[in-house]
C-alpha cells in the first residue's frame, strides 16, 4: 500500500468520525451551565506576635513560660492540667498530701550512722584547714 493511499484513508476515516460526533452533539438539548459558586476562605484575625517571656534565672520556670508563650491557652491547659497552680496562680501545698511513694530511708539505722560519719569528717576538715 502506498503512503498517499494510506493518508487518504486515514483522513476519510477521521472526517467520518467527526461528522458522526458532530451530529450527536448538535442533536442534544442545550443545558445551561451550572453557576459556579465561589468558595471564600475565612482566615483567623491577625494577632501581632507576642513578646517573648523575660528570663527569670530559674531554668524550669523559664521553660514553662516559654511553653505557655508558644501554645494557645487551651493547649497549655490540656498539657499541664486545667486546675494547675501554674495557671491559677495557686500554691503547691495540695500536691504533697499523704505518704510519698517509695522507701523512707531515714528509718534505716545505717543512715544515722552515715550521718554521724559525715559530721565527723566535716569536723576533721575544720581542724585541718582551720576554718
Amino acid at each position: 500500500m502506498k503512503l498517499d493511499l494510506l493518508t487518504k484513508l486515514i483522513k476519510e476515516a477521521v472526517k467520518e468520525a467527526v461528522r458522526e460526533e458532530l451530529e450527536i452533539l448538535l442533536s442534544e438539548d442545550v443545558k445551561p451551565a451550572k453557576a459556579q459558586t465561589s468558595t471564600v476562605t475565612k482566615y483567623e484575625n491577625y494577632k501581632p506576635p507576642a513578646v517573648r517571656p523575660v528570663a527569670t534565672g530559674d531554668p524550669i520556670m523559664d521553660l514553662l513560660n516559654e511553653t505557655r508563650h508558644n501554645m494557645t491557652s487551651g493547649e497549655y491547659q490540656n498539657i499541664v492540667g486545667g486546675n494547675s497552680p501554674m495557671i491559677d496562680g495557686g500554691d503547691y501545698s495540695g500536691y504533697s498530701q499523704g505518704p510519698e511513694p517509695g522507701l523512707d530511708l531515714s528509718q534505716f539505722d545505717f543512715i544515722g550512722k552515715a550521718g554521724a560519719i559525715y559530721k565527723a569528717s566535716q569536723e576533721k576538715d575544720k581542724q585541718r584547714h582551720g576554718v
